[in-house]
């Protein structure tokens, strides 16, 4: 299983698949006002804004959306253990957290890192020490980390905009921003 997963996580083989899942996203963005609508599932319910977030194929698909199949609606993407989907777009203007881990033999680092050195500010990367493709996944300063990075974008919070350097910061993570 993990050959075919590592075949499968080409940059080629990933932007066949990025593609249209990029362009799904897209779709349920585009559909989803209309369950606020009198009579829909979620009348009365007003969105603050659009955030992405999504691991590995998941990651390429959110980082997709910022570039090869852009769409200028989101606000904050969190892209993890993804590769480079391209160039970004200069129709989105994102703000972009990565989360990658050093040693992820499936998507590689270096190829994260171009993703990030391409976009503009705001940004930043959290590299965990030693970590694989996805055994940070669930770790308290994955989840605090970018839960703070939503609630700045989404909704303001000046406060959550100055944390995530805290929840970061550990022995075995580094975090590099840009936020300006």
């Amino acid at each position: 299983m993990t050959m075919q997963r590592r075949s499968f996580l080409t940059p080629s083989a990933a932007g066949a698949a990025g593609a249209g899942m990029s362009k799904d996203v897209s779709e349920v963005i585009t559909r989803t006002p209309a369950l606020n609508t009198a009579g829909g599932q979620r009348t009365g319910h007003q969105a603050v804004g659009v955030g992405v977030s999504g691991r590995s194929v998941g990651g390429m698909t959110t980082h997709g959306l910022l570039n090869a199949w852009p769409d200028a609606r989101i606000t904050p993407a969190v892209p993890m253990s993804c590769v480079d989907m391209g160039n970004p777009s200069p129709a989105v203007r994102a703000k972009v957290p990565f989360a990658h881990g050093d040693r992820d033999g499936t998507c590689s680092i270096s190829s994260a890192r171009q993703a990030y050195r391409e976009l503009p500010a705001a940004k930043a990367f959290l590299t965990f020490r030693g970590a694989g493709h996805s055994n940070y996944f669930g770790d308290s300063r994955t989840v605090n980390t970018f839960v703070d990075w939503m609630r700045w974008i989404l909704y303001g919070d000046a406060a959550a905009r100055d944390r995530p350097g805290a929840d970061a910061t550990s022995r075995t993570t580094t975090w590099e921003s840009a936020l300006s």
